[in-house]
C-alpha cells in the first residue's frame, strides 16, 4: 500500500511524495533531495533530524521523548530518522540556511610554473625546401616530441593556415583548440567533512579568479567519517552513493563558477584535489571499511592521476585531476596541503606545531629537519554534534561570547542574524568564559548554585534533566525556545580538549620539549580560524604561554592545493614533506591514555 506525503517547506507546499507503508521518513526525504541535519547518520543519537508532523504521525518512540523537550513534543516535532510511515502523512520543513564555509587562507607562495601551459601557434606554410610534417612543426614550437592518436587526427582535421591553441605539458601535447581566446583555467577543490570548497585559478596569469563553496552532500549520511563508512557498509550501493551526491554536487558548483566566469567546461584542463583519507576514497568511489578498524590501513595513500573522463568532472575531458598524497588513514591530503602552505618543506630550526580541529583532530609537530604527526579523535562537539543546541556555522549561529565584568552577556551571531544555535567557535567561548569566570570547576561540572552570584543564580535551569545555563531567553531567539548550554554539552568539550591536548603532548614527549620550547602554533580549518585562540588557551587545549604565538592559516588546504595547482615542482616539496613525517598512532601507545586522562580537566 502507498501513502501520500505532503510536504510543506518555508511554510508553502512544495511536494508530494509517494511512500510504501512503514517507509523510514527521513530516508524518503533523502530520495527526494530533502535535506536534514543528520549527524549520527540517521541512526536515532543525535536528535536534529526535526520536521513538524501536521497529521498522520504513528505513535511517539522512547528515544524521541529522551531527545525532544516537553513544549517540541506538543507543537509535533519529530525525528525523522525514528518515524515511520503508516498512512498518508503532511510535514512542515523549516528552510535551511547555508553553512558559511571559510575560504580565504595565508598568501600562496612558491612560483607560478603550472602542469599545463597553453600557447597560441601559427604554422609557417610548408615549401619544397621546407618539407617537415606539421607534427615536427609543431613539436618544434613548442618543445614537445609526444602525442596520442585520437589528437593526431585532431590536427589533421583543422584548418592549418589559421591560429591554433595547443595545451601541452613538459613532454607531451595534451589538446589541440580551434582559436580561443580563452585562457587556460584550473580548479583547486579542498572536499572537507562539512564543506567543500572550489577554487577558479587562471593558469595564465596564477590568480584565483573565483571561489564557491557549498555543504558536502554527504552529511546527510552521517556527519562524522565513521558514521558514513557504516552507512556504505549497512546500505547497498552505498558507496555509489555516496561517490554520487558528491560529483554531481561539484558539478553544480563548477557550472555555477563557468556561468559567473564566462567560460566553457573546456576551459578547465587541471584539478587538484585534496580533502581527508575517507574523503577522497569516497570521492574515487572506493570503500573505506578497512580505515575505520584496526590497523587503519587505507586502500591509497599516493599521489594519483587520472583524466577528467575517468570520474565523470564536468571539465576538459582531457583534463588532469590530480589527488594529492595522504599520510595515513587519519592525516590526510588536506594535512599535508597545510604543511605546504605554513612552509614546513622549507626546513630550518624552528620548532612548528600545526593543529587542525574538527571531528578528528589532527596535529604535526615539525623540528626543521623530521616532521611528527598523530590524528585524535576529537568528537563532533565542534561541529555542532551531540549538543543540545549545537549548529554548524549557519547564519544566526553564536560565535562568540563574553561575560563582561559585571554579569551580563555579550554574544555575536554570524551575519548578525537573530540566535538559532551555537557554532563550535561560540561552545569554546561559551565552556571558557564559564571556568574563567568560575561558573564550572576544572573538573567540568557547575559551581553550586548557592555559591553563584546572583546574575548566573538566575541563569541556571534544566533541560531534558540535564543540569542547564541559559544563553538566550526563548523571546530573542528564532525558535522561540531557550538556548542553553548543559553539563553534557560541557562534558563533551571536555572530551574535545582532552583528546587534542594529549595529541600535543604525546608529540612533545616523542622529541622531549616543552612549550617554550615552541616557536609556532598554527590553525588549520574552519573551525581552527574562527575560534577565540584565548578560549582555547583557557581552557588549557593550547598552551596558555604561547597565545602570542598562534597564527590562524584559514583553509590551508585550499592554499596548499593551490600552491600545487599554480606549480608543478609543489609535488617534489610534497614528497620532501612525507619522506621527513613519522606517524604516531596513538591506539597503539600505552601512555595516551594517561595522558588523556590527565588532560581532561580545565585549565591544564
Amino acid at each position: 500500500m502507498n501513502y501520500s506525503v505532503i510536504v510543506n517547506k518555508g511554510g508553502n507546499k512544495d511536494k508530494v511524495l509517494k511512500a510504501a507503508d512503514n517507509k523510514n521518513l527521513l530516508e524518503l526525504l533523502g530520495e527526494h533531495n530533502y535535506s536534514l541535519d543528520t549527524y549520527c547518520g540517521g541512526m536515532g543519537k543525535c536528535g536534529k533530524c526535526k520536521v513538524q508532523v501536521v497529521k498522520g504521525a504513528d505513535n511517539i518512540t522512547s528515544q524521541e521523548k529522551k531527545l525532544l523537550t516537553g513544549k517540541e513534543i506538543k507543537e509535533g516535532i519529530r525525528l525523522a530518522c525514528l518515524l515511520k510511515i503508516t498512512g498518508d502523512m503532511e510535514i512542515n520543513l523549516q528552510l535551511k540556511d547555508e553553512i558559511v564555509a571559510l575560504t580565504s587562507g595565508l598568501k600562496q607562495k612558491g612560483e607560478f610554473n603550472p602542469e599545463y601551459r597553453k600557447k597560441n601557434i601559427t604554422f609557417e606554410e610548408p615549401d619544397l625546401e621546407d618539407q617537415r610534417s606539421f607534427l615536427t612543426r609543431l613539436y618544434d614550437l613548442i618543445s614537445v616530441s609526444d602525442i596520442n592518436i585520437d589528437l593526431l587526427k585532431k590536427l589533421d582535421n583543422v584548418n592549418k593556415k589559421k591560429p591554433l591553441n595547443i595545451i601541452y605539458d613538459d613532454t607531451k601535447i595534451i589538446d589541440i583548440q580551434k582559436e580561443n581566446n580563452h585562457d587556460l583555467y584550473g580548479l583547486a577543490i579542498d572536499i572537507g567533512t562539512t564543506t567543500v570548497v572550489l577554487y577558479l585559478l587562471n593558469l595564465n596569469t596564477g590568480k584565483t579568479e573565483d571561489s564557491y563553496s557549498l555543504p558536502n552532500p554527504q552529511q546527510k549520511f552521517g556527519a562524522d567519517v565513521i558514521s558514513r563508512i557504516n552507512y556504505t557498509i549497512d546500505n547497498p550501493r552505498g558507496i555509489e552513493k555516496m561517490q554520487s551526491v558528491i560529483i554531481n554536487s561539484l558539478n553544480n558548483a563548477i557550472d555555477k563558477l563557468i556561468k559567473g566566469n564566462d567560460l566553457n567546461h573546456e576551459d578547465i584542463y587541471m584539478s587538484t584535489i585534496v580533502g581527508n583519507t575517507i574523503m577522497l576514497h569516497f570521492f574515487m568511489g572506493i570503500n573505506a571499511e578497512s580505515i575505520a578498524n584496526s590497523p587503519f590501513t587505507p586502500l591509497f595513500t599516493e599521489l594519483l592521476e587520472f583524466k577528467a573522463k575517468e570520474l565523470g568532472l564536468k571539465i576538459n575531458k582531457n583534463g588532469l585531476i590530480q589527488i594529492l598524497p595522504s599520510i595515513s588513514g587519519y592525516i590526510g591530503a588536506d594535512i599535508v596541503a597545510d604543511m605546504l602552505a605554513v612552509n614546513l618543506n622549507n626546513m630550518n630550526d624552528e620548532i612548528n606545531l600545526l593543529v587542525d580541529i574538527g571531528t578528528n583532530g589532527e596535529m604535526v609537530l615539525s623540528t626543521g629537519e623530521n616532521i611528527y604527526t598523530c590524528s585524535t579523535a576529537a568528537g563532533p562537539a565542534f561541529e555542532g554534534a551531540n549538543i543540545a543546541h549545537g549548529v554548524a556555522g549557519i547564519p544566526g549561529a553564536i560565535s562568540s561570547f563574553e561575560i563582561k565584568e559585571d554579569g551580563k552577556i555579550h554574544l555575536e551571531t554570524i551575519k548578525d542574524k537573530r540566535p538559532e544555535g551555537i557554532c563550535g567557535s561560540g561552545l569554546l567561548d561559551i565552556v571558557a568564559e564559564f571556568y574563567d569566570k568560575n561558573i564550572i570547576k576544572a573538573g567540568g561540572g557547575f559551581i553550586k548554585n548557592e555559591n553563584l552570584p546572583e546574575i548566573h543564580r538566575q541563569k541556571m535551569t534544566t533541560y531534558n534533566d540535564l543540569k542547564a545555563y541559559c544563553i538566550v531567553d526563548a523571546e530573542h531567539t528564532v525558535s522561540g525556545e531557550e538556548i542553553v548550554i548543559t553539563q553534557k554539552d560541557i562534558r563533551e568539550v571536555q572530551l574535545a580538549k582532552g583528546a587534542i591536548q594529549a595529541g600535543i603532548k604525546i608529540l612533545k614527549n616523542k622529541i622531549g620539549i616543552e612549550n617554550k620550547d615552541i616557536d609556532n602554533i598554527y590553525l588549520a580549518g574552519g573551525f581552527g580560524n574562527y575560534l577565540n585562540p584565548r578560549s582555547a588557551c583557557i581552557l588549557g587545549m593550547l598552551p596558555r604561554q604561547l597565545e602570542n604565538k598562534i597564527t590562524q592559516i584559514g583553509n590551508g588546504a585550499g592554499t596548499g592545493a593551490r600552491i600545487c595547482l599554480k606549480d608543478k615542482k609543489a609535488k617534489l616539496y610534497i614528497e620532501n614533506l612525507i619522506d621527513r613525517v613519522e606517524y604516531i598512532e596513538l591506539s597503539e601507545r600505552k601512555d595516551f591514555q594517561a595522558e588523556f586522562m590527565s588532560s581532561m580537566k580545565f585549565g591544564r
